[in-house]
């Protein structure tokens, strides 16, 4: 085999046959799009730059005595038989690797054949293998066997698969599913404790995909150019989100933090914001959240998010940073529960479009130029008793003609001798916030719940079987959006009624 596949840039995998001795030098230089080479147990050589300007992740070396020039053929992983492959990093031994076997597109090596273990490693590249399973169980030629590790790049590079379902206790590994830029949905079980990194990077054809409520962490770049995801919900189990997770998500406009009692820390796109990448219209955030505010990490992860439309932040989150949604300039609503008492300096500044924004009973204090530029504020909704302080220039640039000030009952005449909110013309008691509760009950089954909250997701989603009278019902608000406004409201009426329940009991 001499230059025989060289410059084959569209080859993305080799399984070399058994009746192969030799590979010579140069045999597939330049085959960029190489990935994944099996080396048989025939084979005793391989030529100097046999493999040299491929993009090798994965080597799986059948052949018992390593074949000399076998460096020429190194992966990122190797899986090799024993321990005389002394020259290859990032290896692992399966003593037991002839014994290899295939079911539902997926190749699995025993790990201990009396114990009935066993691990997956590779995948078919097959056009007929669309739909692709690695259970926590597999069964081949009657006998089952318990899936131990799901290994890196296991189906890395596979163009064929469409649909992918994992059922198994561990984690997704680095670059498991990365570059199958033709799947389309992945279907993951609960037991998933982490998305490692790359995991489903450059997956552009993805779009049905949910976190499962047992994943802590989610690596760098997991979901790196997935153009087609449109809607994220982050569970409430989820506690830390590296950097460049969604860059390159060019189709997310929805992101849903569930709500939570741990702190969830999100990281960066490098030196800018988190979401750069995404043209998001509606955020939830039901929880503390935390990120690096310095400018090299982009200050925040909305910062200067131009598309992004809606806001809600539930009692849960205490604190409104510094410019964590400055330059918004498409922002319009804003809803913030109780339990923030802070709204940070330049928080909102920018934001031109706002036309509503609400905040809760425990604000205390507005930093400085927090809404600078917000010259299309309609309507301000207070709960707090007692009159925020104010930074300076806080609320200066909200038009003082245009804008309506509601704040609670009893509270007028402190927050008309109030620095900054005494010079709003237009202020009423009896701050409510809007919504239609009799809605809540998008389902029409007579209880208002988490399935209420399903359907407005999937409205959101664009899911099938949406018709237009399921797009009236699920616009909770009545605003002609379906959005985590909607959602929103929901959850503040679940407590409503679980609250109204406890005194009934009591």
């Amino acid at each position: 085999m001499l230059n025989i596949f060289y410059g084959c840039c569209g080859l993305a995998f080799v399984t070399i046959p058994n009746s192969v001795t030799s590979i010579r030098d140069y045999a597939f230089q330049d085959c960029s799009g190489l990935t994944s080479v099996t080396i048989p147990n025939s084979m005793t050589s391989i030529g100097v730059h046999a493999f040299y300007g491929t993009n090798l992740k994965k080597t799986i070396w059948l052949t018992n005595t390593p074949p000399s020039g076998y460096t020429n053929a190194a992966g990122a992983v190797n899986y090799v038989a024993n321990e005389q492959y002394t020259d290859l990093s990032n290896k692992t031994v399966y003593p037991f690797l002839s014994s290899i076997f295939e079911v539902d597109g997926v190749k699995y090596v025993p790990v201990s054949p009396s114990e009935r273990t066993c691990d997956a490693i590779d995948c078919v590249f097959d056009s007929t293998v669309t739909h692709t399973k690695i259970l926590s169980t597999v069964t081949y030629r009657g006998i089952t066997m318990n899936v131990l590790n799901i290994k890196p790049y296991v189906c890395y590079n596979n163009k064929y698969i469409e649909v992918v379902e994992l059922d198994y206790v561990g984690n997704i590994p680095n670059y498991a599913l990365a570059n199958c830029t033709n799947l389309k949905s992945a279907v993951l079980s609960k037991g998933f404790t982490s998305i490692d990194d790359y995991a489903f990077a450059n997956c552009s054809e993805l779009q049905s995909f949910i976190i499962p409520d047992s994943t802590r962490t989610i690596g760098n770049n997991a979901f790196q150019n997935c153009e087609s995801i449109p809607l994220i919900t982050i569970p409430k189990t989820t506690t830390d989100i590296k950097d460049n997770v969604f860059n390159g998500c060019t189709g997310l406009k929805t992101v849903l933090i569930e709500d939570r009692e741990a702190e969830l820390k999100l990281g960066s796109n490098g030196n800018s914001p988190l979401f750069s990448s995404c043209p998001l219209d509606s955020v939830y955030i039901g929880g503390n959240i935390t990120y690096s505010t310095s400018q090299n990490k982009g200050y925040s992860p909305f910062y200067h998010n131009t598309t992004l439309r809606s806001v809600t932040i539930t009692d849960k989150e205490t604190e409104i940073s510094p410019n964590e949604f400055y330059g918004c300039t498409n922002l319009q609503n804003v809803r913030i529960g109780d339990g923030v008492t802070t709204i940070g300096d330049w928080a909102f500044s920018g934001c031109f479009s706002l036309s509503y924004f609400a905040f809760g009973t425990q604000v205390n204090s507005i930093g400085k130029e927090a809404f600078s530029d917000c010259t299309n504020v309609g309507r301000i909704i207070s709960k707090a008793t007692t009159p925020p302080l104010c930074g300076s220039q806080a609320l200066d640039d909200i038009n003082k003609w245009n804008c309506q000030l509601l704040v609670p009952k009893g509270c007028l005449s402190a927050y008309q001798a109030a620095d900054q909110w005494k010079e709003f013309f237009f202020v009423d008691e009896n701050a409510q916030e809007e919504g239609n509760v009799e809605k809540a009950d998008v389902n029409g089954d007579g209880v208002v719940d988490v399935a209420d909250i399903a359907t407005i997701i999937d409205v959101m989603a664009g899911g099938t079987g949406i018709n237009n009278s399921l797009q009236q019902s699920a616009d909770v608000n009545g605003d002609g959006v379906v959005d985590v406004a909607d959602i929103a409201t929901i959850i503040s009426e679940m407590a409503a009624r679980a609250r109204m329940q406890e005194e009934m009991e009591e």
